[in-house]
């Protein structure tokens, strides 16, 4: 008697799960991927969560359909309203959310991390400056100069070569040009100017204006990239972001932390906006889940062919991603008890979520 009791509580009170279950989602690389640009039919996603969801419900014989979200905001709002069953990403376990939805066991252990430009993180100045020099120097560029220096340097000599009185220059074309081309280099470098009068003096002055332009230019390109590399080399630690304008998404939980030490924080509506804030050095720095952030540079500067971004190695306020649930859902135990289960090692094989690891998350 007491089993057949056993066997109708079974039925009667374990959770079922017949029908495809409702697992919220949200885009968030390499956690999870899809073609934003198909239709939600076509859509295939992929990634980190993605693969563990899909193991999870394997082990546990549920059906799965993704339900797509723009924000960890709204898919947080669809469990809270018991619109979903489920919800993965790369979702932060919180005391805020925590309050309106349950979490899971942690899904992955990270911390947050500093993102900035490559070009600031050199240390060197006199590599920074020939990086400046390099990029003014193009074909462009040096077309229209010599462009110039010839055409100068012509009239010039030909000026000089009117007046009798003048022995600046040779008189003889191939000897008083190359004369006349020394005479312009030294200008722009020394602006050492001759004792000229008339349309000569005019040529002088505006020859010697032309080189403090260039200078100029040149000196506050350099200034602006030591400046940059002074900054961006100065972050050592989460202190040093204090005072410092740094990007963060506007509805992730980085943005909290780091306006409570001190930051001037730009909010942004994706970390794709703030890499261009980055690369536009209208912020000093990017900060964020670390792992995502180690993805995207690598992504970027292997799209690039050089270093572009680059990650500082240092971690800070620990942080745990987790599973989504609706309050008092009865699926959170049994996808406990299978998550801790997939990051057991099997034998002397990694676990599946260590294989996940190296999968997705590799630096």
């Amino acid at each position: 008697m007491r089993y057949i009791i056993l066997i109708v509580m079974f039925l009667f009170i374990s959770p079922t799960y017949s029908e495809e279950l409702k697992v919220g989602i949200k885009y968030s690389e390499p956690w999870v991927m899809y073609d934003k640009n198909s239709s939600i039919e076509n859509r295939k996603p992929i990634g980190f969560s993605i693969d563990l969801w899909n193991k999870i419900a394997q082990n546990l014989g549920l059906k799965t359909k993704f339900v797509y979200f723009n924000s960890t905001t709204d898919l947080i709002d669809a469990a809270k309203d018991n619109n979903i069953d489920v919800g993965i990403s790369a979702i932060t376990i919180t005391s805020d959310r925590e309050k309106v939805i349950d979490f899971s066991n942690s899904m992955y252990e990270l911390g947050l991390q500093v993102m900035i430009n490559a070009e600031n993180a050199s240390s060197s100045v006199l590599s920074i400056m020939a990086k400046e020099i390099n990029k003014m120097i193009t074909l462009k560029s040096m077309i229209i100069f010599f462009l110039f220096l010839f055409i100068t340097i012509h009239l010039r000599w030909y000026v000089d070569r009117k007046n009798s009185n003048s022995d600046l220059f040779d008189k003889r074309y191939s000897v008083g040009i190359r004369d006349a081309f020394w005479w312009g280099i030294t200008m722009l470098v020394t602006w050492e100017t001759p004792h000229s009068k008339g349309l000569a003096r005019v040529i002088d002055l505006f020859w010697h204006i032309v080189g403090i332009i260039a200078i100029s230019i040149l000196t506050a390109i350099v200034t602006a990239a030591l400046t940059a590399q002074t900054i961006g080399g100065s972050i050592h630690r989460e202190k040093d972001l204090a005072g410092k304008y740094i990007a963060a998404v506007a509805t992730d939980a980085p943005r909290k932390y780091i306006e409570k030490i001190g930051a001037n924080v730009v909010p942004v509506k994706s970390l794709d906006e703030g890499i261009e804030l980055l690369k536009k050095g209208k912020v000093q720095a990017l900060v964020h889940d670390g792992p995502r952030l180690v993805y995207l540079a690598n992504k970027i500067n292997k799209k690039e062919k050089r270093k572009v971004l680059a990650v500082l190695p240092f971690t800070f306020n620990p942080q745990n991603y987790g599973i989504v649930f609706p309050t008092g859902s009865p699926l959170r135990e049994s996808v406990d008890r299978t998550l801790l289960k997939l990051r057991e090692a099997d034998g002397v094989d990694s676990s599946f979520h260590q294989k996940l690891r190296e999968k997705w998350l590799k630096k």
